[in-house]
């Protein structure tokens, strides 16, 4: 009886509500299969409790271990249990199912990239990277990168944890090679209105008592050229004797006008100290002046406070006037409740005013400890941007600030990433003493290839720091400033570095949007020509003259081999203008990339500069044109191209000689059973035949010999192969079905395509 209803009953690992296995049954539930969702909001299932459809779908509802594992996944990546880390399937739950806000202490071990890559998904902005396989990125380090760079934007300016996000970097170190700074936490504003207090009450309140018994003595009076006060006796007395002297030798006069020019800057250093004394007697006697006064107010306010107070007169009594209508009615105004001087919400034009009167200086703007980077030594990519935390309408203008203290910070810690190759610091505000710090520890480092310092509103001071980061035995691969301010001094620096020897070439600069005059063109563009660098130069929305600008560019187009790539978008030049330009670039045969977009530029223009570069492109694909070596004349090139084929078609060719080439080689097929077709032979009717007359025909058929004795027949002579044949719609359903359920390879039309070919 066990027995049987143990074959009776179902297994118990197996759904009893499970959909159907046939084709057309499965095609008939997924059509009329209940509605869940549907069926919960209808009003005659408003009472029901059990939903069994629910079960139905085996991809929905998993075992009762696999939800065991996702609940345990919950909890974190810590105390997994040893039975789901020997089974890869409960794992797989077990990784779909962990939290991708796991604090990064629990989940830096993890090293399943499908973790890794929800992570960067949902934290990176950069939505292009959902296109990307789990094998065509290192989602581990981008996310490990992600979480740690959360720590250190949440962290506040005045707290920087140092003991413990050293030990989260030094677990993640080897695995991250990239790093995204933008939103850093600035100090609070209460700080800054605390440091203002604390220099409004630095000032120490002098008494009148003290006031007065300070003495200040009178003003130094300003002097003539002569020396100073200690040395005026000595002058004096010594007059006579120097007169006398330089009568008797005539060189001497010479000699002591000589010194005394020499000694006229220190003759100004010390008027400017003693003009800087009497102007601070001349503070302290305002000082004086006015505690005195406040002093002399406090004693006449204490003296009249000691009067006795005379008695208010008594009021006399209104008579209650007769209302004769509504706005006849007299209204006392309201007492003042001093809300008028209260710095809140209550007085949003004081408060307003108030806060407008706060100063921010830069040098107060601190951040966290940017040293932290000197941990990440694999690190490759560093972008570092001042944007303070997103805060929408509430954003302030302190929140872009930062001192050069950060800058210092930042540069010690850049001085130990050896592997950096790309550096960008974007969106701030930099100086030429901020910028000179980052650039003495960018220009050690030895495999950097790319520095982006754009949109950072650098002046034209700045150029000399930028000399100093080029001056460098390998030079950088693309330097880009764009929308900053540089002018004559940067160019001129740009160019003095451009001019030295190299290991290697700086492919890429970009100066888009400054303000380049006319003379830091031609600074530039005579710094550039005769060297090897800059392959493509991005000068658009430059301020120069158009008439400079043509001239310089176009003398660069002539003279610059390097050049291939020139971007020079929304600069007016006009019909007249283009034309010069049009042709500088039709007389160089090696720029394969010219952009002149919202340059007024006629349709012809433009159509021109398509050609010429379209030319260019052509002969950078095609050096037989130009190699004068090869074909001395026109002709030679002519019979030349004549061989040329197209790439696709000369691709399909040289396929198909590998081919060709390696079907000797091949082994030859094993000799398949030859289907022979059972043949009928039909016997011609005599010329007379009494059933036809009558209208009635009979064929008579003569059935070849068996198969077998056919193949004997064959097989004793000799093997004859026939074409393969393979006639689908000639099958009838049992054929097919006894075609269909044979093993075979699973796309069989392929297969008798091949077959076909091979025959």
């Amino acid at each position: 009886m066990e027995d049987e209803d143990s074959d009776y009953l179902p297994l118990p690992n197996t759904n009893s509500l499970s959909i159907p296995n046939d084709p057309v049954m499965l095609a008939v539930y997924q059509l009329y299969k209940p509605p869940l969702t549907a069926n919960r909001n209808l009003l005659s299932e408003r009472n029901r409790e059990i939903f069994a459809e629910a079960f139905n779908d085996a991809d929905q509802v998993p075992t009762l271990a696999d939800l065991c594992v996702r609940q345990m996944a919950k909890r974190g990546n810590a105390n997994v249990p040893d039975d789901v880390l020997q089974d890869p399937r409960r794992m797989r739950a077990h990784y779909d199912t962990l939290d991708v806000d796991l604090p990064l202490r629990e989940c830096y071990s993890v090293e399943d990239a499908s973790y890794w890559r929800r992570v960067v998904l949902a934290k990176s902005s950069e939505t292009c990277l959902a296109l990307k396989g789990l094998q065509d990125y290192d989602w581990r380090g981008k996310g490990l990168s992600l979480k740690y760079m959360e720590l250190v934007e949440a962290c506040p300016a005045a707290l920087w944890p140092e003991k413990e996000m050293t030990e989260l970097a030094v677990l993640i170190k080897d695995h991250v090679r990239f790093m995204d700074i933008r939103h850093l936490q600035p100090l609070s504003e209460y700080a800054f209105r605390k440091t203002k207090r604390e220099e409004d009450d630095s000032e120490p309140e002098i008494s009148s008592e003290e006031s007065g018994g300070i003495e200040i003595s009178s003003d130094e009076p300003m002097t003539p050229e002569d020396g100073d006060e200690e040395g005026e006796e000595e002058e004096e007395g010594a007059g006579s004797f120097a007169s006398e002297q330089n009568r008797a030798i005539g060189f001497n006069t010479k000699f002591t006008l000589n010194a005394s020019d020499d000694e006229d800057d220190s003759g100004n250093e010390r008027r400017k100290r003693r003009h800087e004394r009497n102007v601070a007697r001349q503070r302290l006697r305002d000082l004086k002046a006015a505690r005195e006064a406040e002093h002399e107010e406090r004693r006449r306010r204490r003296s009249e406070m000691r009067k006795p107070k005379e008695p208010e007169p008594r009021k006399k009594k209104k008579r209650n006037q007769r209302i004769k209508g509504t706005f006849d009615i007299r209204v006392e105004p309201e007492p003042d409740d001093g809300d008028d001087k209260v710095l809140d919400k209550r007085n949003k034009q004081r408060y307003l005013t108030h806060l407008q009167q706060l100063k921010y200086p830069e040098e107060d703007c601190v951040h966290i400890d940017l040293s932290f980077v000197r941990h990440f030594v694999n690190l490759v990519s560093l972008n570092l941007e001042f944007l303070g935390p997103a805060l929408g309408r509430k954003y302030h203008k302190r929140n872009v600030l930062f001192s050069i203290k950060d800058m210092v910070r930042l540069a010690r810690g850049l001085v130990a990433l050896q592997q950096l190759q790309i550096f960008r610091l974007r969106n701030s505000r930099l100086n030429s003493f901020k910028l000179y710090t980052v650039c003495r520890a960018l220009r050690v480092l030895p495999l950097l290839e790319v520095v982006d310092f754009g949109y950072n509103q650098m002046t034209d001071d700045c150029g000399p720091e930028l000399g100093i980061l080029l001056e460098r035995p390998q030079m950088l691969r693309s330097l880009e400033l764009e929308y900053n301010r540089l002018d004559t001094r940067a160019m001129s620096a740009i160019g003095e570095a451009l001019q030295r020897s190299n290991l290697t070439r700086l492919e890429y600069l970009g100066l888009a949007h400054n303000k380049l005059s006319g003379d830091s063109l031609s600074i530039l563009c005579n710094g550039i020509k005769g060297t090897e660098h800059v392959e493509e130069l991005n000068v658009s929305g430059i301020e120069a003259n158009p008439r400079t600008i043509v001239d310089q560019l176009g003398d660069l187009l002539r003279h610059h081999d390097p050049l291939r790539r020139l971007i020079m978008v929304a600069i007016p030049l006009g019909p007249k203008m283009g034309t010069k330009l049009i042709c500088a670039l039709t007389a160089n045969m090696k720029v394969t990339h010219f952009d002149c977009r919202d340059c007024d530029l006629d349709e012809q223009e433009e159509f021109e500069a398509n050609v010429a570069v379209r030319r260019n492109i052509f002969l950078g694909g095609n050096g037989f044109v130009t190699d004068t070596q090869r074909f001395p004349s026109i002709a030679d090139v002519l019979e030349f191209a004549k061989t040329l084929k197209h790439p696709m078609v000369q691709k399909v060719e040289n396929d198909m000689a590998k081919k060709k080439e390696c079907l000797p080689f091949c082994p030859t097929p094993s000799p398949s059973v030859q289907s022979l077709a059972a043949q009928s032979l039909v016997t011609e009717e005599s010329e007379y035949d009494i059933w036809q007359m009558l209208g009635i025909t009979k064929k008579v058929t003569k059935v070849a010999s068996p198969v077998e004795e056919l193949v004997k027949k064959v097989s004793s002579v000799s093997v004859i192969k026939e074409p393969f044949v393979y006639k689908p719609n000639e099958f009838n359903i049992d054929e097919f079905r006894a075609h269909v359920f044979l093993p075979g390879t699973s796309n069989r039309h392929s297969y008798f395509m091949k077959e076909r070919r091979m025959d």
